[in-house]
């Protein structure tokens, strides 16, 4: 077995695993800012950190605790709109002007200043214990509040410092349930973006194998590409950067909207797949390949004796129902693993990538003595 075929073919896979998962990265921040996940996700937390029992999740009531926290001028100032909301609102429109982030900080000065009574101007920790204790109909709230009183020392800020911690962990929680969605989402979306394109894991192998002129083109852009990037978003950028030119018109488009942007930046790491001479696409040959078989090499005889066995169109020998079979089973099988390898995400390949890069090159060689890089 030729090792150093097998690690180009290794390095050209990675690099496509690459490029598809920045494409379905953009894919997957557009779909995100679409549907409003991160403030769907958010807003769900705090109406479980504020909203009582759980029945708000049923009834959609806000709990007055909700109402005020939410309108108040901290939080509103992180919306795209400052207008007042409630349970009344559509949710359409209250996920589009919701915050995507909370700073656990604004949160505790914010619940804090709702439980300080209208005509106290400055809150002292007795008041606050007070207006904790009276809280009503928001059992689940009150005995959250309590024990950080207890450890608060007889002080407001302290308190406000165990709202902050609490209210962080609760985050973090929601970043798990919100990464936890997102990774289905790239494993779908990648699965997706693999059909679309026939990003065929085990025919690129079996491709970049039989063919060294594509695999050295790809492990030379491969090995490029992991030698001039420092992270996977280095690369993106590098891959998306405009030629240089005189005119001053690509300032005018810095206000174009972000997601809009990024998918147009993937765009180009995808063109660089369909650059190179690679089984992607649903090429003509590619769909033959399906039903027929290219490399069989059939006799003038059996041809005359089966004429029906061959395909006209495809100018290939046809595959008998169980070659059918087989042939559609790993192309789907080839698919899955394409859509399970862009799962792991764009840092991992490009990680991935310079490792293996390295050890093709065995090491960094060291600059000549006049201060060259060596070729």
């Amino acid at each position: 077995m030729n090792f150093g075929a097998a690690l180009d073919v290794a390095v050209g896979l990675i690099f496509v695993y690459l490029l598809v998962s920045l494409f379905v990265t953009a894919l997957n921040e557009y779909i995100s800012s679409f549907l409003n996940k991160r403030s769907e996700y958010l807003l769900s937390r705090v109406q479980s950190l504020l909203g009582g029992d759980g029945s708000e999740k049923k009834t959609g009531e806000w709990s007055p605790e909700m109402c005020s926290v939410w309108n108040h001028p901290l939080i509103s100032a992180l919306k795209s709109h400052q207008t007042a909301e409630d349970h009344c609102t559509k949710r359409g429109a209250l996920l589009k002007n919701a915050p995507s982030y909370i700073p656990g900080k604004t949160f505790a000065v914010a619940l804090t200043e709702t439980l300080k009574p209208s005509e106290t101007a400055h809150l002292s920790f007795q008041q606050l214990k007070t207006a904790v204790a009276g809280i009503e109909n928001n059992d689940a709230l009150k005995n959250a509040l309590l024990p950080m009183l207890d450890e608060a020392e007889g002080k407001v800020e302290k308190f406000q410092t165990n709202v902050a911690t609490w209210f962080d962990g609760a985050m973090d929680r929601t970043s798990g349930a919100y990464k936890r969605w997102i990774h289905r989402l790239t494993f779908w979306a990648g699965f997706a973006v693999a059909i679309a394109f026939n990003v065929n894991s085990l025919q690129l192998i079996d491709n970049l194998w039989r063919d060294p002129v594509a695999r050295a083109g790809l492990v030379a852009q491969a090995s490029q590409s992991a030698k001039d990037a420092e992270t996977a978003q280095g690369l993106q950028a590098q891959l998306s950067t405009p030629a240089p030119s005189g005119s001053d018109a690509s300032s005018d488009a810095s206000g174009a909207d972000g997601a809009e942007c990024a998918c147009d930046k993937d765009q180009d790491a995808a063109d660089i797949g369909q650059k190179l001479a690679l089984p992607i696409g649903w090429t003509h040959e590619a769909i033959c390949d399906l039903w027929t078989d290219p490399r069989a090499k059939p006799t003038p005889g059996q041809l005359r004796q089966r004429p029906q066995d061959w395909s006209k169109s495809c100018k290939a020998l046809k595959r008998d129902g169980w070659g059918v079979t087989v042939k559609v089973f790993l192309s789907l099988l080839g698919l899955a693993i394409t859509g399970l390898a862009v799962s792991l995400g764009s840092p991992f390949w490009f990680g991935t990538l310079q490792s293996v890069t390295n050890i093709r090159a065995t090491g960094i060689k060291p600059d000549r003595a006049d201060g060259t890089a060596q070729k």
